[in-house]
């Protein structure tokens, strides 16, 4: 359970990552690499962060409309 909460939250933060990217790309990716070494500081599966990491940095690059 802690790791599907950590992952919930670790979504979450990628969603707020995106949002910055419109005032500032490059902060953007930044919160990514910072939210990316979160979740694998909680012990979440490495691929998995890494997912999340890919998804946030296209995020960051294509914000959604």
């Amino acid at each position: 359970m802690f790791k599907k909460l950590a992952v919930f939250l670790f979504t979450a933060a990628a969603a707020l990552s995106a949002s910055i990217s419109i005032a500032a790309p490059g902060a953007c990716l930044a919160q990514c690499r910072l939210d990316y070494s979160d979740c694998l500081d909680a012990g979440i599966d490495p691929a998995a962060c890494r997912r999340e990491l890919l998804q946030c940095n296209r995020d960051c690059r294509y914000p959604p409309p």
